[in-house]
């Protein structure tokens, strides 16, 4: 049975040695779920295992992508752009295309096979009774098959590159100290002033909570991101600024999509929807993905096709509610409404995907300061590692710069 706010309030001064096992073994470790029971997105995101150090680090991979971009020019195709997260070059390209290979055009469906690779260039012939034309810009190509037969030698393997993603902590404090004199005095809306004062303050540090997994950016010396003990900055990651750190790897308009002060319509999450699913290679039958933005930013979303609707003469409630969107590409998301998230700014995330959690024996813990007056202090803290999300760029997406 887990314990509740009251009951947290009424062992937190006291000092026995029963109240204090009680404290520990209960009330800090049960405070999580009182935290995330008061914070919409927090309840939705796993709290994971201990950290025993100040960075969390895991291992990723980029999947084999299914498009490639390139431009064709006669027989000539010019491969371009961004391949497992850096720079196209010529050992990258080959773990994606092979002599052999069959491309094809999404805009008009026309087919070609690649028959000698030199660099970064290839000769092609049409294939499958195609008619090519030449690419005016570089196009984006999918990658269709490659032809082989009995006698063909395996050159070429291939091989994926593993990239380390990690997460720092914060530590989260505040000192919180009452005189002897106004803690003994009885106000007329005040029962208790001590637990007045925790319970005050308890609620500004479950704000902070909510703010840091949301919003919190880990420290930037100019050039990069810093973690760890390293700095004595935070180096937590929130959720919402794990799209920032991505597409400074590889940026994708159409997943991080600044609307620069305008509204947003149904059209933009569609197509946010559309390009995680395509572009980005989300799973969107996998996990639980939800729409999450804050209340001035849902008074849209609750008034998408709202010259269509209508209501009986018998309904005794005013306004449309809407809960999920129905996407085009045939995916239902349900919509999450949170006031710690920022107001120009709307995500689609996997909660699946997501976890925070604290640093190794460094739950919610409160310490008695010695003073020499008439008053007694406490320290009230705790030390959590940011959101860790797999697969960052396949399981969120940003929508910002929305007209709130």
């Amino acid at each position: 049975m887990s314990a509740g706010v009251s009951d947290f309030l009424k062992l937190w001064t006291q000092s026995d040695q029963t109240s204090e096992r009680r404290l520990q073994k209960f009330l800090l470790m049960g405070l999580d779920k009182i935290v995330q029971e008061q914070s919409d997105v927090l309840s939705k995101i796993k709290v994971g295992p201990p950290a025993s150090g100040p960075v969390v680090r895991w291992m990723e991979e980029w999947g084999y992508p299914s498009r490639i971009t390139a431009k064709l020019e006669e027989n000539a195709m010019t491969f371009s752009g961004k391949l497992f997260g850096k720079p196209l070059e010529i050992d990258t390209m080959r773990k994606v295309i092979r002599e052999g290979a069959i491309l094809e055009r999404p805009s008009d469906g026309a087919q070609v096979k690649v028959n000698e690779i030199n660099g970064l260039i290839a000769s092609v012939s049409a294939y499958g009774g195609s008619s090519i034309s030449d690419d005016e810009l570089a196009d984006s190509w999918d990658i269709i098959a490659e032809v082989w037969s009995d006698y063909r030698d395996a050159d070429d393997p291939r091989s994926l590159d593993r990239v380390f993603r990690e997460v720092g902590t914060q530590i989260h404090a505040e000192t919180f100290e009452i005189p002897k004199t106004r803690k003994n005095t009885k106000y007329e809306i005040v029962g208790d002033e001590v637990e007045h004062q925790i319970s005050s303050l308890l609620d500004k540090l479950r704000r902070q909570l909510a703010y840091a997994v949301l919003r919190s950016r880990p420290f930037h010396d100019g050039s990069g991101f810093v973690y760890g003990n390293r700095t004595e900055e935070s180096t937590m990651c929130g959720l919402c600024s794990w799209p920032l750190i991505t597409q400074s790897e590889i940026p994708n308009p159409k997943v991080y999509v600044n609307k620069s002060a305008q509204a947003l319509t149904k059209e933009d999450l569609d197509n946010l929807a559309l390009s995680l699913w395509l572009d980005e290679q989300a799973d969107l039958n996998k996990g639980q993905w939800w729409i999450v933005c804050h209340p001035l930013i849902s008074r849209y979303i609750h008034d998408f096709d709202i010259s269509y609707r209508r209501t009986e003469r018998t309904d005794t409630g005013v306004g449309f509610l809407v809960d999920h969107f129905d996407s085009k590409i045939g995916k239902s998301f349900p919509i999450l409404s949170d006031r710690y998230m920022r107001p120009d700014t709307l995500i689609m995330v996997n909660f699946d995907a997501a976890t925070y959690g604290y640093y190794a024996n460094d739950r919610m813990d409160r310490k008695e300061v010695s003073t020499q007056g008439r008053y007694q202090r406490w320290l009230i803290s705790f030390q959590t590692y940011g959101v860790v999300i797999r697969n960052p760029r396949a399981n969120i997406g940003m929508i910002y710069g929305l007209a709130a």
